[in-house]
């Protein structure tokens, strides 16, 4: 800032303090700006030099993958990636359950986030308990935002209803799966993260 717009700027709020004295809502101690010699010469910027882009070709290949766990320069610990895990999209079928409703004449609808894989409206599930108490329930329809749907996939806040089980059986927190898919509830959870 040079010293016209610093003296414009004193100005400005020592205009504006006097209205607002004038209104009585307060009472201001008028803004006096030092005289800022024309001679002074200002700091220099300072210039930070940033990494230039570089291209990488479409043809280049990507380097393996380290399964050794990394610290950072900061001093962090990366835990090394599980080489078991699919990405969500090419695991089988997963939801675990927020919301239990009970749909007079049609069935119950099980409410929640899809977790894992795809579910198609002809597709199999079954409710996996805390327990390992497997119910195997029929699918009727897929529902996301109360519109009948083909299938589900990862990221989907969806309603699944089901058939032929009794409410009083199930309750949140237990998991809707691609039945014959996961083979315990601790297994199945370990999918959810």
């Amino acid at each position: 800032m040079n010293f016209q717009q610093i003296s414009k700027w004193g100005i400005a709020i020592t205009f504006v303090m006097s209205l607002l004295s004038g209104c009585g809502a307060a009472s201001p101690t008028p803004v006096v700006s030092a005289p800022i010699p024309i001679s002074t010469p200002l700091p220099p910027i300072p210039q930070a030099a940033l990494p230039r882009a570089t291209a990488v070709p479409a043809t280049a290949t990507k380097a393996p993958v380290s399964l050794e766990p990394t610290t950072s320069p900061e001093g962090t610990l990366t835990p090394k990636p599980s080489p078991t895990l699919k990405d969500p999209i090419d695991r089988p079928f997963l939801m675990k359950i927020d919301r239990i409703s009970v749909i007079v004449g049609r069935g119950i609808l099980l409410e929640g986030r899809v977790a894992n894989g795809t579910l198609q409206a002809n597709g199999s599930v079954e409710i996996i308990s805390s327990q390992n108490k497997v119910i195997s329930p029929g699918l009727l329809a897929i529902f996301i935002s109360n519109t009948l749907r083909d299938q589900v996939t990862v990221g989907d806040y969806a309603g699944i209803l089901v058939g032929g089980i009794e409410a009083t059986s199930l309750s949140p927190g237990m998991l809707l799966a691609a039945a014959g898919e996961y083979k315990s509830y601790a297994e199945a959870l370990q999918q959810l993260q």
